[in-house]
């Protein structure tokens, strides 16, 4: 059964160890120790979630490059309910090395942390990470990834006291990369993964509003903030709704084929394995800007959820799926018509 996702993602990257100098070796044949991890988490992965808080039977994320060695997603839940989650080359304590950034909108707070990796175990049959706080390490926080053939599990801790004696965590996921070929146009086109440098965050942790965290709180001071994130799109949504629903709140959902056709017949295949994001709607809402959008050609499903069983079924309002292309680097603008009663 689809679950509404509420998921608070953090995700880090790779250490970088080179046994001759950087200019003894061409740039694109570097020895990055755990450089496979950035292909391994690229992925559209759907699974389950326990969390501090629940636990979800249905999650997923979309991992795509948006740059020769930087690969993204994102997670909305609703209007300033975002959780941004990527990875990439940097330049960081003086050498190159891969590093992730989480963060996003929660409520009406910014939050951007930078996490790199300590630990790597890669054999034949499993490849393990562990992603640490680029500055308190692994007393502030850390996470770990496992990738078996075609399943990942990812566990992160936190830490309340700024010690983590006593590791709390703060969720665990298992999913499997169901669609991989989502993210192949990028990675053809970006000649993904490469060991270009994305960001120098060389003393870019300073003056920090926590000294044993790389946390920032506000944008302007994000060392890596959406501006200086190149390929990505925004899709900026009108609704017009039945005035039978004109104050009730909706599901949005974005994905790869139609979850509801022009007959008012659901697709439940297309609806657990094509999904990219679902995102709340509220009642007061008409509007809803979608951001850190991989360009590619996707479906919008728009719908009332009276009976709250996560999908377009009867005594429904609905929007049929409608077709919508993105380009990179656009600010694409659609209005969507929510009038389709499902008897």
């Amino acid at each position: 059964m689809i679950r509404t996702i509420l998921i608070f993602f953090v995700f880090s990257f790779l250490f970088v160890a080179c046994s001759k100098s950087e200019e003894d070796i061409p740039d694109n044949q570097q020895n990055i120790e755990g450089f496979d991890f950035l292909s391994k988490v690229t992925g559209h992965w759907i699974g389950q979630n326990e969390t501090s808080f629940q636990y979800y039977d249905w999650f997923a994320f979309d991992f795509r490059p948006i740059s020769p060695s930087h690969t993204h997603s994102i997670y909305e839940g609703a209007t300033q309910q975002s959780i941004i989650n990527s990875f990439f080359v940097a330049q960081f304590e003086g050498e190159k090395q891969i590093m992730g950034r989480n963060g996003g909108w929660l409520g009406p707070q910014y939050r951007a942390s930078y996490f790199v990796m300590d630990s790597i175990n890669e054999t034949n049959n499993l490849s393990y990470y562990r992603l640490v706080d680029a500055v308190g390490k692994e007393k502030r926080a850390f996470m770990e990834f496992r990738f078996s053939n075609d399943s990942m599990y990812f566990d992160a801790y936190k830490d309340n006291s700024g010690s983590l004696d006593d590791p709390i965590l703060h969720m665990s996921f298992k999913g499997v990369n169901e669609n991989p070929s989502f993210a192949l146009n990028a990675i053809e086109q970006f000649g993904f993964p490469s060991t270009d440098i994305e960001i120098d965050l060389n003393d870019k942790f300073e003056n920090l509003i926590d000294n044993d965290s790389a946390l920032f709180l506000d944008e302007a001071s994000d060392p890596f903030p959406k501006s200086m994130h190149g390929h990505i799109s925004e899709l900026n949504l009108n609704f017009e709704r039945s005035p039978a629903i004109s104050d009730l709140p909706l599901l949005l959902y974005l994905s790869k084929e139609p979850i509801l056709s022009g007959t008012g017949q659901i697709n439940f295949e297309n609806l657990n394995d094509q999904l990219i994001r679902t995102i709340n709607i509220q009642g007061y809402e008409n509007t809803y800007k979608a951001e850190y959008l991989h360009p590619d050609n996707y479906y919008i499903t728009v719908f009332s959820d009276v009976d709250q069983n996560f999908y377009p079924s009867s005594g429904d309002y609905s929007s049929l799926s409608f077709p919508l292309q993105i380009n990179p680097e656009s600010n694409v603008e659609e209005t969507i018509t929510i009038d389709q009663f499902i008897p």
